[in-house]
């Protein structure tokens, strides 16, 4: 991951990395990595294509920010801080994944288009979105769940996390809803009742 020196702040407190990564998370959310220029991003923030380039390296390196330390880094402490917890329930875990991408409509739209366009495997970010669903099971596997008797944990996330990828489009398609609610709807399905009964 790129560490990049951070510049001065503009006159609304925000510094020109972030202002860059924030614009960065807009635009390939609305065009994608084909569509999103650094020359864009440099117009929208008020600098210099080349004062974009000081603080992220590249357009690829930009990409690589923009997914490992804006989007990943916010759920990816969620997920570890359940390794060492006395009685760790999946639930409550994913309820927290939500109520943060609830939080922040704009990356998920960015997280969802980039998934979609890198199914070309030509495309600088195939590998991440290609390698990433079995990094978050096997970080989520480091974790001693406590669940009902009979449930492979491994396929049980693995189906956890592909609905919550799912529940997120038609939540970007119908933003006026509340995610968590939706999800709450998907956890019922997953998780039933009595069985889940005092396992979420």
């Amino acid at each position: 991951m790129l560490h990049l020196p951070r510049a001065k702040k503009h006159d609304n407190g925000v510094d020109s990395r972030t202002a860059i990564l924030n614009a960065a998370v807009v635009s390939f959310g609305e065009l994608g990595y084909y569509g999103t220029s650094l020359q864009k991003i440099a117009n929208t923030v008020g600098m210099t294509k080349a004062g974009v380039l000081h603080h992220v390296g590249s357009k690829e390196g930009l990409l690589d920010i923009v997914l490992n330390e804006v989007y990943d880094d916010a759920t990816d402490s969620i997920v570890v801080g359940y390794i060492d917890a006395k009685r760790p329930l999946i639930a409550e875990m994913w309820r927290a994944v939500v109520a943060i991408n609830s939080k922040r409509p704009e990356q998920v739209h960015m997280f969802s288009t980039l998934d979609a366009e890198s199914i070309d495997p030509k495309h600088p970010a195939h590998n991440y979105f290609k390698n990433r669903d079995q990094h978050v099971v096997d970080v989520t596997l480091k974790t001693k769940w406590v669940v009902p008797e009979g449930i492979d944990i491994k396929d049980f996330v693995q189906a956890g996390f592909s609905m919550m990828d799912g529940i997120q489009l038609r939540w970007l398609r119908s933003p006026e809803r509340d995610l968590n609610e939706m999800w709450a709807e998907c956890e019922a399905e997953l998780m039933p009742m009595p069985m889940w009964e005092g396992y979420r």
